[in-house]
């Protein structure tokens, strides 16, 4: 990671990021609507699936991003080329997961091999960390610090990448929810690259919104053109460049909680990785009514699914669901914030009481968002009752087992530390107890709508 104080910053590359930016969005822009032209002369159209007259809509509208971040890439490489490796290696990770996601927009890849080739997404920061190219450097954790993983993080870093592309994959679906909380995660991304001074996570964040804002333009409610598996593999990819090339890696975590919760349910219901439009087609999670307003399914083999428990309260509207993801992700967003300030915390660099004055500037909105959205509530005490489990986790393994079990050990000439075997150990079953209370909390929701409807 490259600090901004080393790009030497001024009122120069202010101007430089400024001018890229509305190159990128200008660029998406002007592009989108020769983008829908071509998209139904080919017949590459879907359906909206979410209105009665499922009106026909272009796909692969996540040409643009792609085709918008190639442009901001090649700018960013010329105005800042202290960063021209890294800003290189992002932009074939979002065009190789681009290419994919273009694949399989056209002949639908069976769920394995869609999980193989977006693991391959991931190999250029693989390869380009492993040869030097680049330095990824080991993530840093609220609590624990420094991890030393120089061996193990590097060989994880193709799952990463398809973690991140698939679990932004599996929620998208309605009208602008994707572009949305998308362009939600990266304005907060952008504080925390602030705060933690990352130069790669700055210029990365900004030049993907300015690319994003027009294409949310076209795809919000009604929308008139799709992203398809390019635009949700290729935003996936962006996020993951964030997390490793920026070391963002838990801020990114919290930023994406909620699609990763979903992705949760999703694999628990149905058994393995499946888009939002295969869970249409064969496990329905909700119901489309004859005023165009979206019902939970109440059957029990329907996909468990985040829509589906927000809308276990009741029926909306397409776009009044939409509001309600995002409001999530402005939660989310402020957990990113507690949890990068927590990671400069525990290297020293902040005092506690900066920690508690944030917590409690970020809880006045908080509580008011849960008051005005009260079906949100259950969801974000979940997330939160998550993350103080893994905050007590780690904590206890600072104060309490690493007096015990300092350093680290070695196997196979693999150096593994005390800590973060610990961290696994202990993290591991706590999860699966929170996903248990989870389930019931759902299916307690679920069982609500049977009991109103009388069935």
């Amino acid at each position: 990671m490259i600090s901004i104080n080393e790009l030497n910053w001024g009122i120069t590359e202010v101007i430089y990021l400024t001018f890229i930016c509305v190159v990128g969005f200008a660029i998406t822009l002007l592009i989108i609507p020769y983008i829908i032209r071509l998209m139904k002369k080919k017949g590459h159209i879907g359906y909206d699936i979410h209105k009665n007259a499922r009106p026909e809509v272009a796909e692969s509208g996540g040409l643009s991003i792609v085709i918008g971040i190639s442009g901001t890439s090649f700018l960013l490489m010329v105005f800042f080329p202290v960063l021209l490796k890294e800003i290189f290696v992002y932009f074939l990770t979002v065009v190789i997961s681009g290419l994919i996601g273009l694949i399989d927009d056209r002949v639908k890849l069976r769920s394995l091999y869609k999980i193989i080739l977006t693991i391959f997404t991931g190999s250029a920061l693989f390869l380009a960390n492993y040869f030097g190219f680049i330095t990824i450097l080991s993530p840093t954790i609220p609590f624990l610090g420094v991890t030393r993983l120089t061996m193990i993080y590097p060989l994880v870093i193709p799952l990463i990448v398809a973690v991140f592309a698939n679990t932004s994959n599996m929620l998208e679906g309605y009208n602008g929810e994707g572009s949305g909380t998308s362009l939600i995660a990266l304005g907060f991304l952008l504080i925390c690259a602030l705060i933690w001074n990352s130069a790669e996570a700055l210029l990365i964040t900004t030049t993907a919104m300015a690319v994003l804002i027009p294409f949310f333009l076209y795809n919000k409610y009604p929308s008139k053109i799709f992203p398809g598996d390019i635009g949700t593999l290729s935003l996936g990819a962006v996020f993951a460049c964030i997390a490793l090339l920026g070391s963002l890696e838990v801020a990114v975590f919290c930023v994406l909680l909620m699609h990763i919760i979903n992705s949760f349910y999703v694999l628990r219901s149905v058994k393995g990785f499946i888009e939002s439009s295969e869970i249409q087609q064969k496990q329905n999670d909700i119901i489309v009514l004859e005023n165009d307003r979206i019902k939970a399914s109440n059957q029990k083999d329907s996909a468990l699914t985040l829509p589906r428990l927000i809308l276990a309260k009741g029926p909306l509207t397409e776009p009044e669901l939409v509001k309600h993801f995002y409001v999530i992700s402005i939660i989310c967003g402020f957990f990113s914030i507690i949890a990068i300030t927590l990671t400069h915390w525990t290297l020293g660099n902040l005092d506690t009481i900066y920690i508690l004055l944030l917590i409690v500037i970020f809880s006045i909105p908080v509580i008011f968002l849960l008051y005005q959205f009260p079906r949100v509530r259950g969801i974000v005490m979940l997330m939160i009752l998550l993350l103080i489990v893994i905050s007590l986790i780690l904590i206890f393994i600072d104060l309490i087992v690493m007096q015990f079990f300092p350093g680290s050990f070695t196997i196979f000439q693999i150096e593994i530390p005390y800590n973060i075997v610990f961290s696994f150990i202990l993290i591991i079953p706590s999860l699966a107890v929170w996903y248990y209370i989870t389930i019931k909390y759902f299916w307690i929701q679920i069982n609500s709508i049977k009991n109103s409807e009388g069935i």
